[in-house]
C-alpha cells in the first residue's frame, strides 16, 4: 500500500511538472502584415507601402511585448515571405500559409487591414490649393489571427485611434476627397500607433489606460541662423523641450508644393522661441521655413558605437555581450552567441527581478523581455526562450527590462541569465553597466 502511493504520488508529480511546461509553452506568433482597403488615402503607392511597413514593424514589437506570445521578427518573417513568392500587402494563400508553417512552426498568422482613415477638420487657413488645417485623425485596424493549422479558422480584433494636429497640410486634389502629403505621415504614424495600442488591448482583452491631453505638433518658423543653430519663434509655453526632434519644411511656388529640408533637435528653450541644431539636411535651411515639432514622447536619442562587454566562451558556445542601450525607461542588453557545435541548444532566460539604478537604489523589473534571433518572449516573471543552433551559426540575443530612470547613464548592478545543457544556468553578473 505504502508502495502503491509513492508510485502515485510520483505520477502526480510528472503530470503536474509536465502540465506546467505545456502551460510555460508561449504560443508562436508570425505577422505576415498589412493591407490598405483603399490606396487614394496616400498620395502614392511609395508612402502606402512605407505606411503598411510601420504597422506591420510597429505591431510586431508591441505584440512581442505581450506574455504567452512568442513572435518571429518583421525580418526574418519578410524574408521567408519574399522565398515563398508571397505578395506584399495580400492575403497569403493557403499553401503559403502551409509552407511558412513549416519553416517557422508557428501556431498563428496576423494579418490585418486599415479599414478606415478620416480627417474631421476643426480650422483651416488656405494658400493656393494647399490647406492648413487644425484636424482630427481617426485610423481604425483590423486583424486576423489565423490558425497555423486550419487557414479558414480566425479570430478578428479591432483598433482605433485618434489624434488632433495642428498644421496639417491637406490636398483637395479630386473633389471632396482629402489626401495627406508625405511630410504629414507623422500625423498619421502617430495616430496608427494609437490605433495599435488599441489592437492590441482588444487581443489581450485588456482596456487601454486613457490618453493624456492627445499629442500635437507645434508648427514655427525660422527666424534667424546662426552657424548650424536655427532660431524658431515657438518656446517653452508653446510645450517645447530640450532634445524634441524638429523636421523642417520649405513651401513653394506659393503653397503649391514643399521641399523637405531635414531635421534638428531642440537644443535650447526660452519662454517664445527656441534653438534648434542641424542633425541631416538635404537642403540649406533659410529664414521663413517652417519648423514642425511633436510635442509628446519623440525625443532625439544619440547613437553610440562600443566595444565588446563582455565575452563567455562555454563548451559550445561564444558569446559576446555588445551594447546596453536606453530608450525611454527601457534597457536593451544585447549580443550574439556562436555555436561551436551541432545542434546545440542556448537558453535565454530573465529570472531576476531587481535591478539597481544609477544612484545603487534597488528597483524592480518591469516589462521584461528576452529574444534569440528572429524570436521575443515577454513575462512578469521568467521571460524565457530556447533555439538549437547549428554548428559555426550565430543570432543575436537580448535581455530588456522597464522602470529604468529616464536619466540613468549606466547600471549600478544587474544580473542576467543563460542555460546551456552542458553548463547548466549561467549568470552574468554586470556592475556599473553604461548605458
Amino acid at each position: 500500500m505504502k508502495k502503491r502511493i509513492i508510485l502515485l504520488a510520483s505520477f502526480l508529480a510528472v503530470v503536474m511538472l509536465f502540465a506546467g511546461t505545456i502551460e510555460a509553452q508561449a504560443t508562436r506568433v508570425a505577422v505576415i502584415g498589412f493591407e490598405a482597403a483603399d490606396s487614394s488615402w496616400f498620395e502614392s503607392s511609395t508612402r502606402q507601402r512605407e505606411i503598411l511597413e510601420f504597422i506591420r514593424e510597429e505591431f510586431t514589437d508591441r505584440l512581442a511585448d505581450v506574455e504567452d506570445y512568442t513572435v518571429l521578427s518583421s525580418t526574418r518573417t519578410q524574408d521567408l515571405l519574399y522565398e515563398l513568392n508571397a505578395r506584399p500587402g495580400r492575403r497569403p494563400s493557403h499553401s503559403i500559409m502551409n509552407q511558412l508553417r513549416g519553416r517557422t512552426n508557428s501556431d498563428l498568422f496576423a494579418y490585418g487591414s486599415i479599414d478606415r482613415i478620416e480627417i474631421n477638420e476643426q480650422d483651416e487657413f488656405k494658400i493656393g490649393p494647399v490647406r492648413f488645417s487644425e484636424a482630427e485623425l481617426t485610423v481604425e485596424l483590423s486583424l486576423e489571427m489565423i490558425d497555423a493549422r486550419n487557414p479558414n479558422s480566425s479570430d478578428t480584433f479591432i483598433g482605433i485611434g485618434q489624434v488632433s494636429h495642428t498644421g496639417l497640410n491637406i490636398v483637395d486634389s479630386e473633389g471632396d476627397r482629402i489626401r495627406l502629403q508625405a511630410f504629414d505621415d507623422d500625423a498619421l504614424e502617430r495616430t496608427i500607433s494609437q490605433a495599435i495600442d488599441n489592437l492590441i488591448a482588444d487581443i489581450t482583452g485588456e482596456t487601454v489606460d486613457e490618453e493624456e491631453p492627445a499629442e500635437r505638433t507645434v508648427e514655427a518658423q525660422v527666424i534667424s541662423i546662426v552657424g548650424d543653430r536655427l532660431v524658431i519663434n515657438k518656446g517653452h509655453s508653446d510645450g517645447l523641450e530640450i532634445d524634441q526632434i524638429a523636421n523642417i519644411v520649405r513651401y513653394t511656388d506659393g503653397g503649391d508644393s514643399s521641399l523637405t529640408i531635414g531635421t534638428a533637435f531642440v537644443d535650447e528653450v526660452d519662454s517664445n522661441s527656441a534653438s534648434i541644431v542641424l542633425e541631416s539636411i538635404n537642403r540649406r535651411p533659410q529664414v521663413g521655413d517652417y519648423v514642425y515639432i511633436t510635442v509628446g514622447e519623440q525625443v532625439r536619442t544619440p547613437e553610440s558605437d562600443r566595444d565588446p562587454i563582455r565575452v563567455v566562451d562555454t563548451r559550445n558556445f561564444r558569446i559576446e555581450i555588445l551594447d546596453a542601450d536606453l530608450s525611454g525607461n527601457r534597457v536593451t542588453i544585447s549580443g550574439e552567441a556562436t555555436a561551436k557545435s551541432n545542434n546545440v541548444d542556448l537558453r535565454v532566460l530573465l529570472s531576476s527581478t531587481e535591478f539597481f539604478d544609477h544612484e545603487s537604489n534597488r528597483t524592480q523589473m518591469t516589462g521584461k523581455r528576452v529574444s534569440i534571433g528572429g524570436w521575443s518572449q515577454s513575462s512578469s516573471g521568467t521571460p524565457s526562450i530556447t533555439e538549437t543552433f547549428r554548428r559555426n551559426e550565430t543570432r543575436e540575443i537580448s535581455w530588456s527590462f522597464t522602470n529604468v530612470p529616464a536619466n540613468a547613464d549606466r547600471l549600478a548592478r544587474v544580473t542576467l541569465w543563460l542555460e546551456t545543457e552542458y553548463e547548466g544556468n549561467i549568470s552574468l553578473d554586470f556592475r556599473d553597466l553604461e548605458l
